[in-house]
């Protein structure tokens, strides 16, 4: 599968060039799309298999200490209210879907401790009686869309970020979205697992750059 990937990827970019510089004959572009419906036929089989991703947040890098020495504990809750475990479709050339992309890794889990590894890199110390951070994962999910020669693998992720003090007020409540999107040759899971991972972390980014976040989990 490795070898029939790079394969297309390569003829991919000798008909791009040929494109561009106009110098291809006839001959040699019947060769090349000859070539290129081999590969796509190769990568035929694997497009109609379940896909599995295995996501792995990377932490922010260099974060820094906001906690004060007064500030609660926090503890932190995700719930998930996606319609579907589905985070993903494999498509065709056609557009048409092939197969389902699911997780092999507990999505709410990740979250998790996405958002549990941002605290503690801030200095802030996880831990009941103090406030809780309430996250509630309604969107998560990559979709693919195909052009004449490659396509573009677009993730997102919708999220409810609350903080609630220990008597029940709210002092931050936002829906929060991250996104990530970058050009494919091929719809299958790597590509929608990379996409995935960068878009979880665009959102964590943005709720941790959000300073009445940050104030919120500073008070009790």
């Amino acid at each position: 599968m490795r070898f029939s990937r790079a394969l297309l990827g390569e003829l991919i970019m000798s008909r791009r060039h040929a494109d561009v510089a106009g110098r291809t004959s006839a001959s040699s572009r019947s060769a090349i799309s000859g070539w290129l419906a081999a590969a796509l036929l190769l990568l035929s089989g694997c497009a109609f298999t379940t896909g599995h991703v295995d996501l792995a947040y990377q932490p922010t890098t260099q974060a820094t200490k906001l906690a004060t020495p007064e500030s609660p504990h926090v503890s932190v809750v995700v719930t998930d209210k996606r319609p579907t475990q589905v985070v993903g479709e494999k498509i065709n050339g056609y557009g048409m879907k092939t197969a389902e992309i699911v997780s092999n890794t507990d999505v709410p889990g990740t979250l998790k401790s996405a958002f549990e590894t941002e605290l503690n890199s801030r200095g802030f110390t996880e831990g009941a009686g103090g406030n809780v951070l309430s996250v509630t994962l309604s969107n998560f999910e990559n979709q693919f869309t195909m052009g004449f020669f490659s396509g573009d693998a677009t993730a997102t992720i919708g999220m409810q970020v609350t903080v609630k003090r220990p008597d029940g007020s709210v002092a931050y409540d936002k829906y929060v979205t991250g996104q990530s999107k970058d050009w494919v040759e091929v719809t299958g899971e790597d590509n929608a697992g990379r996409e995935l991972n960068a878009a979880m972390q665009d959102g964590v980014t943005k709720v941790f750059s959000d300073s009445a976040f940050i104030d919120s989990l500073k008070k009790g």
